[in-house]
């Protein structure tokens, strides 16, 4: 279900954050600001654009969302926006983001509440060769690596966000997939697919989806040739299967800059490209951000 974007100004009862770092939330003003999200009844696997305006006299504001501030974009006089995820797996129902902003070096608050809804995802029956499935103790312990590694990379928050709208496919003849899916293989219940899945000819060119700098290029078990940039502001984006990549590890990226190509490397059945975006932890649908429209 595509994101219904409407803007919504909020003046919510206040309730007390549990803020981390920055000012003693004691000492944190409550003050109602003006507060817009694309969203307020967002479903799994949502993006939620914030954007705070008008706020003139602001040196900063940071989200505070699953117990991580994430800092916004200045994104004008007085405006700032940034993103939160709903991850695919988050428990539908209440939610509280609380917000915090700087002003003249005096701390305020507010927090603003919405809904999560459940989201409406397909199911998958893979029948699979053992080869695909069972690993021996070696690869196990490979897979669980480059797992961990990859937790790390996302776990950082870099500030300021570089990104900004529109978010591009990475690919021409964008057609995604497959994201949310939830995975029976060979009888039993997987993980859900955390990306959407691009089928193209291998050796398609593969751009960034927005700017950034590379948080991590290698050659990973599942993922083959993998890529992953961060834009500030805790999003990611990840690209997986790739022929080959022309980018290293901490270089700066433009959006549109060629990264890749598609390919057919790591656990891949033919050439193509898996796709992914995380936004302040949360495993979001691609295309769902990508028809966020820049105000």
């Amino acid at each position: 279900m595509r994101a219904a974007v409407v803007a919504l100004l909020l003046f919510l009862p206040f309730s007390p954050p549990a803020f981390g770092g920055g000012a003693d939330p004691g000492t944190a003003a409550e003050r109602p600001f003006p507060v817009r999200l694309s969203s307020r009844w967002p479903a799994q696997g949502e993006p939620v654009l914030v954007e705070v305006s008008p706020l003139p006299r602001a040196d900063s504001v940071v989200m505070i969302w699953k117990g991580q501030e994430i800092p916004m974009k200045e994104d004008g006089p007085g405006r700032f926006v940034g993103l939160i995820g709903i991850d695919l797996l988050e428990t539908p129902g209440k939610a509280v983001l609380p917000i915090r902003a700087m002003e003249e070096g005096k701390a305020i608050r507010f927090d603003v509440e919405f809904v999560i809804r459940k989201g409406s995802f397909p199911v998958q029956e893979l029948t699979l060769s053992k080869e695909m499935t069972q690993f021996d103790r070696a690869t196990l312990e490979r897979i669980d690596r480059e797992a961990r590694r990859l937790a790390e990379r996302f776990s950082r928050v870099s500030s300021p966000p570089v990104w900004s709208f529109p978010f591009l496919p990475p690919v021409e003849g964008f057609q995604p997939k497959g994201f949310g899916a939830r995975r029976i293989i060979n009888g039993e219940p997987r993980s859900p697919h955390a990306g959407v899945d691009v089928t193209l000819p291998a050796g398609t060119p593969v751009v960034a989806t927005a700017d950034g700098a590379v948080a991590f290029a290698g050659e990973q078990f599942f993922g083959g040739n993998s890529v992953v940039l961060d834009h500030g502001g805790g999003v990611f984006s990840v690209y997986y299967h790739l022929r080959e990549f022309v980018v290293s590890e901490g270089q700066k990226i433009v959006r549109g800059q060629r990264i890749g190509s598609v390919g057919a490397s790591g656990r891949a059945t033919g050439p193509h490209i898996h796709f992914s975006v995380r936004a302040a932890g949360g495993r979001i649908d691609p295309s769902l951000l990508m028809a966020l429209p820049s105000r």
